[in-house]
């Protein structure tokens, strides 16, 4: 699967336009005062200016094996601070994901990440720079029924769940490597923080066997 749109609200633009066009430099795509559209590898990624706002999203970029220790030493030249792991590494290490990821915050309080997957196999000749991210591969959605919530996703969209991940009764992920819908409660905070998951208007539009789907957040309780 892969998720080649990602619209998010946001009650501050200008914020945005400095984390994501300014330290990430991503390609700007579309700038209004009410929206704005970056390019995040293959991923479009948009923020609708909503000043009320309480909205608070959890993404993840892929990024190339070969890349992490790099994005690492490109965080602190950038002055981002990384969040540590429960075990107080910079690096979280997923064994049965064959991944190893690094946690950040925006100027929004996004939670974000950079996820370094072995299965992939993508390897770059080229320095580590934001803009040599290969996608956005995870976003979170949050609901009271993870599997059930899975369940009738997969049946709308034809996209199983994750091979490398057992459904749990508070988590649960559909997709593969390449892009993921991760699942959680209301109840379970995004790691490494402990910062609640809460639910969030999103659109996402999903490419699976080459259909495309339009997934809103708000539409799973």
């Amino acid at each position: 699967m892969k998720i080649l749109d990602l619209q998010l609200e946001a009650n501050n633009v200008d914020t945005i336009l400095e984390f994501y066009g300014e330290t990430l430099g991503l390609e700007i795509l579309k700038q209004t005062t009410g929206e704005i559209r970056f390019q995040a590898g293959d991923t479009q990624l948009t923020f609708s200016a909503k000043p009320t706002t309480k909205a608070q999203y959890h993404f993840a970029f892929n990024i190339a094996t070969n890349h992490l220790s790099q994005a690492i030493e490109w965080a602190q030249a950038a002055g981002i601070p990384l969040l540590p792991s429960p075990k107080d590494e910079t690096i979280t290490y997923f064994d049965t994901w064959k991944a190893q990821s690094i946690y950040f915050w925006d100027k929004n309080g996004n939670l974000l990440e950079f996820i370094a997957r072995e299965d992939t196999q993508v390897q770059k000749s080229v320095p580590f720079s934001p803009k040599e991210m290969l996608n956005i591969s995870e976003i979170g959605l949050i609901t009271k029924k993870p599997i059930a919530t899975g369940e009738a996703i997969q049946q709308q969209i034809g996209v199983d769940f994750f091979s490398k991940a057992t459904p749990l009764a508070e988590f649960c992920a559909l997709g593969d490597d390449d892009g993921l819908l991760i699942l959680v409660t209301p109840t379970r905070t995004w790691y490494p923080t402990d910062v609640l998951a809460q639910r969030s208007p999103a659109t996402i539009q999903v490419e699976v066997e080459g259909q495309l789907h339009t997934i809103q957040t708000l539409d799973w309780a």
